[in-house]
């Protein structure tokens, strides 16, 4: 049915603030007059709620529109989510929008669009009040590239987008939307780090929830045989979405094409998907990934993973066996070439060493990491306020963080903590010094922009990454006293040994100074990057 056939059934009460739908105009709760509610067309610069300036219109659904907006109360920028004007006055349309933040409201997860409110402007306007990512889709950076993501790139996006799903699904909810629209990467936030976004068609398992006035909902080139069908729907609904994501990724196109939405459709139902070999090489696909994209694309759920963790997991297995790969590689094609990145290798010069100290040890003498760990500091941004105290801070870091914690409980690390101000953690290289090094500031990074966001109180955090006992170095070559670390240079946010130096990837690292170890009285570098990553 088309738009113009909407019916206007959703009523308003003033008095007592709620919605109606049906043929009385009387609010059977308090007897005053039921209003037909009246679509808000927000304008840029218009004041919504007394409270929301429009700023600028950033995004369209199916049934909402998306704004940019200054929330005058709490001194952020938000997403708005508004319907829109056409859908304003449906009881339908308006019970799924309101579904969308309900649902929302259960999922707490760093890699899921953050829920602020949602409710009523006193004119019956319904609004969503969303966290505002600053970044761009997956779909606008594949179109700006014109191909796919790198490959490491690519798979991490999917692990943190399957990390994502995984806590969608323990919650009870099916996303349905799963596409590269819906994915951000978020500018300040580490390399290939997502937000899922847009809970518009999201709904509990079962029989698909469609709105009669509206017909199918959903996007053909990204939607399951069970959505096309109108079927039930679960957690292997949003697997065969990632299925068809990975393609978008790795080589810049959806499995299935077709000149019409019901030529996807029938290819949904009925063609096999292309393998990634035929489209990017078989030397450009990482051993196992074809065998893991399969089932995803099954046509039968009941032929596909149940559970977005099992499919995360395997995912990992064959990053790892990738990135060994590509170790290895390097090794053999550059073995007399300095281990070094090329930052590094040009800011840290040799220091001679002062009178009456020995030299300390070569790091190319060393052997490689066997475990990197970090000591975090969250503090609080003293200002004019109440000031809170470490055991709150302890708490206000516990809820914030967990996600991040759990992610990285996941990666194998072992994390003590929030105890007070302080979280420990100690990550194991397995090989591959240089992608634990390098996961590992890029999620203190992203530690920092989540304790960042927080209104009250201001929140920052500090860390210290240190080398745990460096494999075929001497006993008297110990990691850095991570506390004393911190105490470095308070200019800078993370301080790093010169182990850990070695291996720090691209990011640009910077010599402050030698000091005397709590352990050794021999001075050590240290070495400092910001935490919003390079």
């Amino acid at each position: 049915m088309s738009i113009k056939h909407l019916q206007s059934d959703l009523l308003y009460c003033r008095l007592c603030n709620r919605h109606f739908r049906g043929r009385s105009r009387i609010c059977p709760t308090d007897g005053a007059p039921l209003e037909l509610v009246t679509a808000f067309d927000g304008r840029i610069g218009d004041i919504l709620d007394q409270r929301y300036e429009l700023k600028a219109q950033i995004g369209a659904g199916g049934m909402g529109t998306v704004f940019r907006a200054h929330d005058t109360l709490t001194h952020r920028d938000v997403a708005l989510k508004l319907l829109k004007t056409e859908y304003a006055s449906n009881s339908t349309s308006a019970q799924r929008f309101l579904q969308e933040a309900r649902l929302l409201r259960k999922v707490e997860h760093p890699g899921i669009v953050g829920l602020h409110r949602f409710g009523r402007t006193p004119d019956g306007t319904l609004l969503i009040d969303m966290e505002l990512v600053d970044g761009e889709a997956v779909r606008d950076r594949v179109l700006r590239m014109g191909r796919g993501l790198d490959m490491q790139t690519a798979l991490y996006v999917l692990d943190n987008l399957l990390a994502a799903l995984a806590a969608c699904h323990d919650a009870g909810v099916v996303h349905c939307d799963v596409k590269p629209e819906n994915i951000m990467l978020p500018r300040a936030g580490s390399v290939g780090l997502c937000k899922l976004v847009d809970f518009g068609i999201a709904q509990v398992p079962g029989p698909i929830v469609q709105a009669d006035e509206i017909g199918v909902v959903g996007t053909p080139a990204y939607m399951s045989p069970e959505q096309v069908r109108a079927g039930n729907i679960d957690a292997r609904t949003d697997l065969y979405l990632v299925g068809c994501v990975t393609y978008e990724l790795l080589t810049g196109e959806p499995p299935f094409a077709g000149a019409t939405a019901l030529d996807l459709c029938t290819s949904q139902l009925l063609d096999e998907a292309p393998t990634l070999a035929s489209r990017l090489g078989a030397a450009q696909v990482p051993s196992g990934l074809e065998a893991w994209l399969k089932p995803l694309m099954a046509k039968s759920p009941d032929q596909r993973p149940t559970s977005a963790r099992q499919v995360r997991e395997g995912l990992r297995a064959i990053r790892t066996e990738m990135r060994k790969n590509l170790s290895d590689e390097r090794m053999s094609s550059a073995r007399l070439s300095s281990l070094r990145p090329p930052s590094s290798a040009l800011l840290r010069r040799p220091r001679t060493p002062g009178r009456g100290v020995p030299a300390v040890r070569s790091q190319e003498s060393g052997g490689d990491l066997q475990v990197v760990r970090a000591l975090v500091e969250v503090s609080q941004i003293v200002g004019k306020g109440v000031t809170y105290g470490p055991e709150a801070i302890e708490q206000i870091a516990r809820h914030v963080l967990a996600g991040t914690l759990d992610e990285l409980r996941q990666a194998g690390a072992d994390v003590s903590g929030p105890a007070g101000r302080h979280i420990e953690i100690r990550m194991p290289c397995a090989g591959d010094e240089r992608g634990a090094v390098s996961h590992l500031l890029d999620t203190l990074a992203s530690m920092h922009a989540q304790l960042a966001r927080i209104p009250e109180p201001r929140l920052q955090a500090r860390a210290a990454v240190v080398a745990d006992r460096p494999a075929g170095c001497s006993t008297d070559v110990q990691g850095l006293d991570p506390l004393g670390l911190l105490d470095v240079s308070p200019g800078t946010q993370i301080r790093v040994d010169e182990y850990v130096a070695r291996w720090a990837g691209r990011r640009a690292l910077v010599r402050l100074t030698s000091v005397p170890s709590v352990w050794r009285l021999q001075p050590t570098d240290i070495y400092a990057t910001s935490l919003h990553p390079v």
